[in-house]
């Protein structure tokens, strides 16, 4: 009875490798592809790992840039505001001036006469 069994063993333990691939050779593609896939799925995920790197470091520059603009947008405001204001004083001032000289044009009419 044993000895039956142990001859059975010994046959299928003496299968050759080419016997098992021709048998399996279904198998072979589909790990292949397995692998190949897995290995490109891979190479996707760190190109975008790289790209989504390189997207912050941009970002953050333009947030610095977009800082930088603001302050000097603000820097503009206060400056054309001043000189608004200053504008705003020398037309006053012509004003007054011009009323001056024209009280001082009748003053020197009435002299005159």
């Amino acid at each position: 009875m044993w000895s039956g069994y142990l001859k059975n063993i010994k046959k299928t333990k003496s299968k050759s490798k080419l016997e098992w691939f021709k048998k399996n050779i279904v198998i072979v593609p589909v790990v292949a592809a397995i692998i190949a896939g897995t290995f490109t799925s891979v190479r996707y995920v760190l190109s975008l790992t790289d790209t989504i790197t390189a997207n912050q470091e941009t970002i953050l520059k333009m947030e610095s840039k977009l800082s930088n603009s603001t302050a000097d947008i603000n820097d503009l405001k206060q400056r054309l505001s001043a000189a608004e204001a200053t504008w705003s004083m020398a037309e006053n001032l012509y004003r007054q001036l011009a009323d001056t000289v024209r009280d001082h044009t009748y003053d020197l009419k009435d002299l005159t006469r």
